[in-house]
């Protein structure tokens, strides 16, 4: 258990009455954040805090499960709090007097931001709909809390964004949505880091960014080992020992695994680390989880030998969603003919590696971390979304992003930064500036420089008029 987080699940269990669990979308109480403390507390150290949410959009139209809508979205919580093995829920309703329901978070397989493990939120009933009128809708405002259930009955409460105990996570129109803000709970400054995680069903995986000169944490289950155990007045006499060798330089470090994760540094040369654990005991007993002699090997993820032919393809060519796109230099153009009539909108990019995209690997998507890191004109800080692998081509990976998840003038959404004018006066228009990077290594069209295109639509947009700032 880190210290940091020590120190939370001591203060709740100190003030905490025992609870029930909750159900999904069963009826609850209301938080309690903010009302006396007994039993509650206000997370602001980045052990729960929503990345985004917002209804799923399926590419035709809004998902919908009966007559609600569905909210899709990401939470994250900390290495420290997946390491007691807790898992995020979220308390959510309609604001004001609306019942309290829960959902509860599933593992995502999207990369999580370093020094976070994600989970996926979907709430899926007792919401607005799509039969709701645009009175009941204008007036409609869903209020969500994400939490972690501590062990000891209390609740921590995300209050990474909203400073205040009573505040919550509300979603109006124009696009009921939390949108992901890079500055909230932003990775630690420097190293990149990741979680070797070994579970009790013996499966083993990488989560977050395995790189030279970060830090991994070695995340073990104890009933994976269980023939040493040997104890004296109820104090344990074994050990389980992570043996942790990092190649090609050989750095060994040999760390104990039982009932804590370690963190240790990854050397700047390294390529690859190889683990094993060792079960040992007071009574001389010796017993190995090691692959059956194999051993457990992963990769780090360093920067690929290439990253190119960057393609902008706006086109109503149902076929392949990259073929016959412009080169990213000559920027791109999206407007109201692309926003209603494209079936393609698509920002693609290759990469090549030896011995990783030459072949077919299921596992690609994980030794590849492939971002969009995006702004638009007049903004200073950038944005950053992964961008999912489509397929490989030839020797290549191919990577492909939808230009309409960041189209500033989007259905329900109200534009980050205000428009200018087209020399026509009919549209405005907004530049988006970006640049991609694979496990570090960057594209983009000079050192230092971005890839543009602009956004356009017509500037009498009765939505937004009404309903935007």
């Amino acid at each position: 258990m880190s210290p940091r987080f020590a120190c939370v699940l001591l203060l709740i269990a100190a003030c905490a009455d025992a609870g029930d669990g909750f159900e999904d979308g069963s009826e609850t109480e209301a938080p309690l954040v903010g009302v006396d403390g007994s039993r509650d507390a206000a997370d602001r150290s980045c052990h729960v805090v929503l990345r985004d949410l917002a209804r799923n959009w399926t590419g035709s139209t809004f998902e919908t499960v009966g007559s609600s809508w569905v909210w899709q979205g990401s939470v994250e919580i900390s290495e420290a709090a997946a390491a007691e093995g807790l898992v995020p829920s979220a308390l959510y309703h309609l604001a004001p007097s609306g019942p309290w329901f829960t959902a509860t978070g599933t593992p995502s397989s999207a990369a999580a931001t370093p020094g976070f493990v994600r989970f996926t939120i979907r709430l899926e009933q007792n919401l607005p709909g799509p039969g709701w009128s645009g009175t009941s809708l204008s007036n409609a405002k869903l209020e969500v809390v994400p939490y972690l259930a501590m062990p000891e009955g209390g609740r921590l409460f995300d209050h990474n964004r909203n400073p205040n105990d009573l505040d919550n996570y509300v979603l109006r129109l124009p696009d009921f949505a939390v949108w992901s803000d890079g500055a909230v709970c932003a990775p630690p400054a420097g190293s990149a880091r990741a979680r070797l995680v070994f579970d009790a069903s013996f499966q083993h995986r990488r989560e977050g960014v395995l790189a030279p000169g970060g830090e991994l944490t070695v995340v073990y289950d104890n009933d994976r080992l269980t023939q040493c155990r040997h104890w004296r007045n109820g104090n344990p006499l074994y050990d389980i020992t992570a043996h942790v060798v990092f190649s090609p330089g050989g750095q060994r470090r040999d760390v104990s695994v039982r009932d804590t994760a370690p963190t240790i540094g990854v050397p700047s040369d390294a390529r690859r680390v190889t683990l094993w654990f060792e079960n040992t005991s007071a009574s001389g007993c010796q017993a190995w989880d090691s692959n059956f002699g194999a051993n457990y090997t992963f990769d780090a993820l360093v920067p690929p030998q290439w990253i190119g032919d960057a393609q902008t393809s706006i086109t109503r060519d149902s076929a392949d969603p990259c073929d016959g796109g412009l080169p990213a230099q000559q920027g791109f153009s999206f407007d109201t003919w692309a926003r209603q009539r494209a079936v393609h909108t698509n920002l693609c990019f290759q990469v090549y590696q030896p011995g990783l995209t030459d072949r077919d690997d299921p596992e690609l998507w994980q030794k590849l971390d492939a971002q969009l890191h995006w702004r638009y004109a007049g903004q200073q800080s950038w944005q950053m979304a992964h961008v999912n692998l489509d397929r490989r081509v030839g020797n290549n990976a191919r990577y492909r992003f939808g230009l309409r998840d960041v189209d500033p003038f989007r259905s329900y959404h109200c534009p980050e930064v205000a428009g200018t004018p087209d020399p026509s006066g009919q549209y405005e228009q907004i530049r988006l500036e970006y640049y991609v990077t694979v496990n570090g290594g960057e594209l983009r069209p000079a050192p230092g420089g971005a890839y543009a295109g602009t956004f356009s639509d017509y500037r009498n947009d009765a939505w937004r008029a009404a309903s935007c700032p």
